[in-house]
């Protein structure tokens, strides 16, 4: 078994990041696996001292400023590449690259779509296409972790107002049976990744989900769980794409438009061509069983609560 060393500290970026949560549980399971740990964020919030806590250290910086990475990737030799959805992917993968290639960066393992192709439908799996062939003209080793799967995190962060104002959850993938992974899960294949590459036998891994539903079948078990009647509603694509412009502007004081589309996009495109069933690998490279949808809501039941 090829195992990293853990002589260096190993750079994590995303570790205070909303969508997901990968970054933080990368650090969790590095750190309880006798590594240690280097987070990358952008300022020194409750976020980042919620990282220290962990035993991180902290390093100040950002994905658009090529000094700051220099300084975070000195001395690191494997990282995680973590970038929220949105704008701006490619400029990031080829300014952390070049200053990977200029510290001596050897293994990246990258937080990458099962849409990742250069015809992708959404606006952000051509740009993850083009962060992962920046990685691969580096020279990088690692894994392109391509996530096959919803991220449970979505139905708080996008959702969760919805629920507790409206006891509603709407959107435009209908009876759509959807695949569905928690961040914590993802974080710990990504960590497992890093500290034995030899686990993957080809450079993009893709990672299905652990459990399948409808999102009017995620509605009854958070109705379950809470104790309290939740709805779902179909929308239109355009009227779905509206509302997600509305609750990015609520939550971010600006609308997500890269956001927006891809989400639109993926549920027009999985009508013609459904995600597949594909192993989810949380078991066999983690060796604990897999969170479940209850088990998630049950962790964020207050956020998923009906306000009275």
């Amino acid at each position: 078994m090829s195992t990293v060393a853990q002589d260096r500290p190993i750079l994590v970026t995303g570790g205070t990041g909303r969508h997901g949560g990968s970054g933080k549980a990368v650090i969790r399971s590095l750190i309880a696996n006798g590594y240690r740990v280097r987070a990358l964020v952008r300022i020194l919030d409750d976020r980042a001292e919620v990282l220290k806590t962990l035993g991180a250290e902290i390093a100040v910086g950002d994905f658009m400023s090529y000094d700051s990475l220099l300084q975070a990737l000195d001395g690191i030799r494997s990282a995680y590449f973590c970038y929220p959805v949105g704008a701006g992917i490619a400029e990031a993968a080829g300014l952390f690259a070049t200053a990977g290639r200029k510290q001596g960066l050897e293994t990246v393992v990258d937080l990458s779509l099962a849409a990742t192709r250069p015809d992708s439908p959404s606006p952000q799996g051509r740009a993850q296409w083009v962060a992962e062939q920046i990685f691969e003209w580096a020279g990088f080793g690692g894994t392109h972790l391509r996530v096959a799967a919803f991220f449970m995190e979505n139905v708080a962060l996008i959702d969760g107002s919805g629920i507790r104002e409206n006891a509603r959850i709407a959107n435009a993938f209908g009876d759509l049976s959807l695949p569905w992974i928690a961040g914590a899960d993802v974080g710990a294949l990504a960590a497992s990744l890093i500290i034995n590459p030899s686990l993957a036998s080809e450079r993009a891994l893709y990672a299905g989900g652990v459990e399948w539903w409808t999102y009017p079948q995620i509605t009854e078990i958070v109705s379950r769980v809470t104790g309290q009647s939740v709805r779902y509603e179909e929308l239109t694509p355009q009227a779905w794409h509206k509302e997600l412009l509305e609750i990015s502007a609520k939550l971010y004081g600006k609308p997500d438009v890269r956001s927006a589309d891809h989400l639109v996009a993926q549920s027009v495109a999985l009508r013609t061509n459904p995600i597949p069933l594909i192993p989810d690998h949380v078991f066999q490279f983690t060796g604990r069983a897999p969170i479940s949808f209850e088990s998630f809501a049950e962790t964020k039941r207050k956020e998923l609560t009906v306000e009275a």
